[in-house]
């Protein structure tokens, strides 16, 4: 019995110590909503931690009217790595700040000029410069959002899988699209938020994602980004200020090649943690 007795307390002692070394660790890390603010000038960026994690992307059951050549097969997606995604689109401001310039055509809202609009008229090769001039600047390590990564946080982490749209069912609450924007993008935040405190991922400017456009395929996807040398299409995200209903779905996906621009695309900032 005292044997038996020695064994058990080794064990709890081992457990004991196996938990304090995940404590310590884990401290350190972290967590799922996590919040950071990066200040770039007199522009600054809210960023939301999003943790690891599986979901099912594409068109899945509740996104009628999909697209049946772009959104399936719909297919599971693991995660493997955290990472820190922007509540917001970037600015007028942060981008001004970071290359000196405002190309955008819409700098007004309700008259009045607001630097907290969107930027607009970026293509795919003027986010990856904004991105490399962003990170040096800040010392951070600023990119793009995969198109995984951008439908896993639009999908609240996995928390939305039986709505249409980012945080809502109905389109109102969350977007400035084609009913609600009277033919002009908004402010980025205005709008609801989804779980993770997401902003306008349906709606105001489609956002340019990492990968190159490619058709799904029917297989778990393990970390997935497209990069297949110089693409003739990249992906952008989440509809616009112009969009329809179905076309603001966080299914739905857009491809255009990575010279083009138009009032409608912008982008979103994700980071390394």
């Amino acid at each position: 019995l005292k044997s038996m007795d020695r064994i058990r307390t080794i064990a709890i002692m081992m457990a004991t110590s196996a938990a304090m070394l995940v404590s310590c660790g884990s401290s350190e890390e972290p967590n799922e909503g996590d919040t950071k603010t990066v200040k770039v000038g007199d522009a600054k960026i809210e960023l939301v931690y999003v943790a690891p994690g599986n979901f099912r992307m594409g068109a899945t059951a509740e996104q009628d009217g999909f697209d049946s050549f772009t959104e399936l097969p719909a297919h599971d997606v693991q995660l493997t790595k955290g990472y820190w995604i922007a509540k917001t689109e970037v600015t007028q401001e942060l981008w001004d700040e970071v290359m000196g310039n405002n190309p955008s055509d819409i700098k007004q809202y309700d008259g009045k000029e607001d630097a907290t609009l969107p930027v607009m008229n970026i293509t795919w090769n003027d986010a990856q410069e904004f991105v490399k001039k962003l990170s040096k600047k800040t010392g951070e390590n600023f990119r793009l959002p995969t198109e995984a990564e951008w439908e896993y946080a639009a999908r609240g982490a996995g928390k939305t899988f039986h709505l249409q749209y980012s945080g809502s069912k109905y389109l109102d609450r969350v977007a400035c699209y084609r009913a609600t924007s009277s033919g002009t993008p908004h402010p980025v935040g205005q709008y609801m938020p989804n779980e993770l405190d997401m902003r306008d991922m349906n709606g105001n400017v489609s956002e340019w994602v990492e990968d190159n456009y490619e058709t799904y395929r029917d297989t778990v996807e393990i970390d997935p980004c497209v990069k297949i040398g110089d693409a003739m299409e990249h992906v952008a995200r989440g509809g616009s200020f112009i969009s329809t209903t179905t076309e603001c779905r966080t299914a739905s996906r857009e491809k255009y090649a990575p010279e083009f621009k138009a009032v409608t695309v912008g982008l979103r900032l994700a980071m390394d943690k």
